[in-house]
């Protein structure tokens, strides 16, 4: 018991004894007294009633003390109480208690969950409905159990929205997630909240508006003639549990993370893979907590502040990762800032500008660029059409190989051309096999680059076409499992090309395999395995000295591509196996009808009678090889 609240309840017992003491009845009325006289007419016949008279009399006193006392003691209880909330909450201790109110906005797009507690949002719908009067966007469960229920981003639960505000005279700070908020405008597409800060003309003010037709709601700050209470440092706290919304938690966390773009710059983003934090500097555009399909961001035209970004990964198979960021806004003034809910698609993102469609990860800059001029392009125009979505990633793959098949003639060209010279090759193996000086390495290579240059071969023309054609292997496999094209869409055994497809559930887990067996998986592997056992011949003359050991990581790459796709999207499986089937048939028909060995080795007999200058690169290694002899002399 603290000092005032001692002296308090003194204070009360003095009051009491004074009231007591001064009310106190006489034991013998005198008979002048008009009560005594009254009672003593009332009391001929009659002395039971005057007893209860007087009974009645001091049992009001008795009341009457005891309403005073509770009256003050109740003021100073209430008196202590708020100088505690002023301690603890500044100016805000007005807004400290309350009734928690849910409250709603929607448009055709997304519906919007508020709480009138911390005024934030507490839910994210997506609402948009299909040609068929569904929501567009549905979990997996709900969408293969004919569930009409929208797509929800975060709960209420596990999310949290609040500004930490410094009183200027004190030294805890305050969450607005702990005060009540009253509403004081409610329309279809507004709501503004508002906190007390102490007086009828100070407030803290959130309002919200949700236009027609947008994925954004505009949410602005205003700090109502209270720039002179609060310290200038005012953090935004922005966290939630990312929900699991796919056929796999652990899949849907691989493309999982949070990105961000300063003004002026391009977008960067947290390692997918890995649980992983970062401190930005000021004069940022946007943070994005990125799920698979969907994004969660947050947006400034007038840039945000020094931030500090975290994200982890949940074991959870209802949720995906944890999602946080603090980030420092204007402590004065109105502070507009926007919150997009919206699918990650590109030409969705696109309209808002800002980059906002880098949210897509479609690989670092080559990459990206296939995909965005290339495959994505293709991808729609092929869907335009109405085709089953089976049909359209065949007829991109077959698009894919025309355009590329003048670079796969050039490779194939250049295997069969090794293949010709391959026994001299191997006769120039023979003469120095065993020795092992430097002398004996450096002429070896000298006659092999004499023999590629006396015959016309370039050993690197297989490889360029090679180099060339990986980014765009690369960029479908970043392509296919971000691609909300793919989402809910079914081929053949797989009822959702998005996620992998499974014909035999194991029920146990096998270490780095899964508990289930793709056959888009193992199809791919064979067919790769497949393509490299018929080209085998070619790949074994290509083969180089020093690197014996090619031919088997070959045969061991469809293997490891058993492991790595049985839990990846099927449709990337798909695409993978029909461009493998495709090869096969392309190699066997450029070797039947395109190559002819006779004239290759003809046309390097003819190319071996010309005389032909020696290289600026050839001499050059002469000297270096002469000059190293010398040295050794």
């Amino acid at each position: 018991m603290d000092k005032n609240t001692t002296t308090g309840l003194i204070l009360i017992g003095a009051v009491v004894m004074a009231f007591m003491f001064l009310n106190q009845p006489n034991e013998q009325p005198s008979p002048t007294n008009p009560v005594s006289q009254s009672n003593e007419v009332i009391s001929d016949g009659n002395s039971t009633e005057v007893t209860e008279f007087k009974s009645t009399t001091n049992s009001d006193a008795e009341l009457e003390i005891d309403s005073t006392d509770n009256i003050i003691f109740q003021k100073l209880l209430a008196q202590k109480e708020n100088e505690k909330l002023i301690e603890n909450y500044g100016i805000f201790y007005g807004s400290v208690k309350g009734e928690e109110k849910d409250y709603f906005l929607e448009n055709d797009k997304i519906r919007l969950s508020f709480s009138s507690k911390g005024a934030r949002i507490t839910n994210a719908e997506m609402v948009e409905l299909d040609e068929n009067g569904q929501f567009k966007y549905r979990t997996y469960n709900s969408f293969f159990s004919d569930e009409n229920k929208p797509i929800s981003l975060f709960e209420k639960e596990t999310s949290q929205m609040s500004l930490t505000i410094v009183d200027a005279e004190k030294v805890v700070p305050v969450e607005t997630s702990d005060l009540f908020f009253d509403l004081v405008k409610n329309n279809d597409s507004l709501l503004v909240f508002r906190a007390n800060a102490g007086s009828e003309d100070k407030y803290l003010e959130f309002s919200y508006r949700l236009s027609n037709g947008n994925y954004d709601v505009d949410f602005e700050i205003n700090y109502h003639n209270i720039e002179n209470d609060i310290k200038s440092d005012v953090d935004l706290k922005w966290s939630m549990k990312g929900l699991s919304t796919e056929k796999l938690a652990e899949d849907e966390r691989n493309i999982c993370t949070i990105m961000y773009r300063y003004f002026g710059s391009t977008r960067d983003y947290l390692s997918e893979m890995s649980d992983e934090e970062d401190d930005l500097q000021s004069n940022i555009n946007w943070i994005a907590f990125k799920h698979k399909f969907f994004s969660s961001i947050l947006l400034s035209e007038d840039g945000l502040g020094k931030t500090k970004i975290v994200h982890r990964n949940l074991e959870d198979d209802n949720y995906t990762k944890s999602y946080a960021s603090r980030t420092s806004i204007p402590s004065m003034g109105r502070v507009p800032l926007k919150f997009l809910f919206v699918p990650n698609d590109y030409d969705i993102l696109e309209t808002y500008d800002y980059e906002m469609e880098d949210l897509i990860n479609l690989g670092g800059s080559v990459f990206a660029w296939v995909n965005r001029y290339l495959i994505d392009p293709v991808f729609k125009f092929l869907m335009s059409f109405g085709f089953s979505i089976g049909l359209v990633i065949l007829l991109l793959t077959i698009i894919v190989k025309i355009v590329i098949m003048p670079l796969t003639y050039k490779n194939y060209m250049s295997t069969a051309k090794t293949k010709v010279i391959k026994p001299e090759m191997n006769k120039i193996s023979a003469k120095y096999e065993g020795k092992t000086d430097k002398n004996a390495a450096m002429k070896k290579q000298q006659e092999t680059m004499a023999l590629y240059k006396q015959t016309g071969v370039n050993p690197m023309a297989g490889c360029i076409p090679m180099i060339i054609q990986m980014p765009i292997l690369i960029a479908v496999f970043r392509y296919f499992p971000a691609s909300l094209s793919l989402r809910h869409k079914g081929f053949l055994w797989a009822e959702d090309l998005s996620s992998f497809d499974s014909i035999l559930d194991l029920g146990f887990e096998i270490p780095f395999y899964g508990d289930h067996v793709s056959l888009f998986a193992l199809l791919m592997a064979g067919s790769t395995l497949i393509y490299t056992i018929t080209n085998s011949s070619q790949m074994t003359a290509q083969t180089q000295p020093g690197m014996p050991n090619m031919k088997v990581i070959m045969y061991f790459m469809p293997i490891m591509f058993i492991f790595f796709f049985n839990k990846y999207s099927a449709g990337l499986s798909y695409y993978y196996f029909c461009g493998n089937i495709m090869n096969i048939g392309i190699m066997w028909g450029i070797k039947k009808f395109l190559i002819d060995e006779d004239k290759i080795r003809a046309k390097i007999e003819f190319n071996k009678k010309k005389i032909k200058k020696k290289s600026r690169f050839q001499q050059r290694l002469e000297e270096v090889a002469k000059q190293q002899q010398k040295k050794r002399r």
